[in-house]
């Protein structure tokens, strides 16, 4: 359907203002990003903003809604590359990182979303499809791990179950992320590539747990240089 030139007026206001506000937490932080501050940086009223959003916590759940897309269709590339259900797994870490990288405090944004009292704020419309996509994102994952079990690639733990497994997985990634993102100075620590680290431990655990096939060092740099190859994104170049 065709939109009228109000209908593209309000679109293209509603853009201006998540670009301004998302340029805000990167820049500024959560603390600064406020209504009166988005009106100012755009040149409207705060009431034209208000006319988009019922509060800061709605910008920043759609912009948490926005990346959390951008991350659910690189895992969705890495599932279905090539490969074992391994380098499945290893892409999804990968693509984790990945994501990270195509804009600064993506990682920060989600846990901002976690703190106390700020979902209460939130509309019920968009906290639906927050929790749908989160929930999209851990169903990939452990459809990964269950495939591995059914193709015995990976031998179902006596005392974990598959969802234990993606969450074990994911706090790993997860935690990286946050101690990068933090003033560590990881490099004094001797850790001079922490997403090398990090896909390292992340191997170390899946051979912990015997998933097949286990990769030498060399396959291991050639699959490294494949994820690089696929796992793009069209606006990786402009949305930094």
């Amino acid at each position: 359907m065709t939109q009228s030139r109000k209908q593209r007026e309000i679109a293209k206001r509603h853009t201006l203002f998540l670009e301004i506000g998302k340029r805000i937490l990167e820049e500024e932080g959560f603390h600064v990003l406020s209504m009166e501050r988005i009106a100012e940086l755009a040149e409207y009223s705060k009431g034209t903003v208000y006319q988009h959003f019922t509060c800061k916590e709605e910008i920043l759940i759609q912009l948490c809604i926005e990346a959390m897309t951008q991350l659910l269709t690189l895992f969705k590339r890495a599932v279905n590359m090539e490969g074992s259900t391994r380098d499945h797994l290893v892409g999804i870490f990968f693509a984790q990182q990945r994501w990270a990288r195509l804009g600064q405090n993506r990682a920060e944004m989600l846990q901002h979303l976690s703190m106390h009292g700020v979902k209460d704020k939130i509309t019920e419309h968009s906290l639906l499809k927050h929790n749908q996509l989160e929930q999209t994102i851990f169903g990939l994952v452990k459809n990964v791990v269950d495939q591995a079990i059914k193709d015995g690639d990976l031998q179902k733990q006596k005392h974990m179950q598959p969802e234990e497994t993606v969450f074990g997985l994911w706090s790993l990634c997860t935690g990286g992320q946050v101690l990068q993102s933090s003033d560590l100075p990881l490099k004094k620590f001797g850790v001079d590539s922490p997403d090398l680290t990090l896909l390292r431990t992340l191997v170390l655990v899946l051979d912990g747990l015997g998933w097949q096939p286990m990769h030498n060092e060399t396959q291991f740099k050639n699959l490294l240089k494949r994820l690089d190859a696929e796992l793009t994104l069209e606006y990786e170049i402009t949305d930094n």
